[in-house]
């Protein structure tokens, strides 16, 4: 079995679009979250922590 991902929003801003992704890993009932901006993906524990992220990198 593999991680789940889901689209949990997309972040947009003058700088383009991040998007702001769940991931549970394979066994794991608790989720992490990713940013995804521009080909580059960044982790966090919590979904405030990355939309956070993801406003600032799109320069909001």
């Amino acid at each position: 079995m593999a991680e789940r991902t889901s689209v949990v929003t997309t972040v947009e801003g003058p700088k383009g679009s991040a998007d702001v992704v769940e991931v549970f890993a394979d066994g794991s009932n608790q989720p992490h979250y990713q940013v995804h901006f521009q080909g580059k993906i960044d982790t966090y524990v919590t979904e405030g922590e990355a939309s956070i992220e993801a406003m600032e990198i799109v320069g909001n």
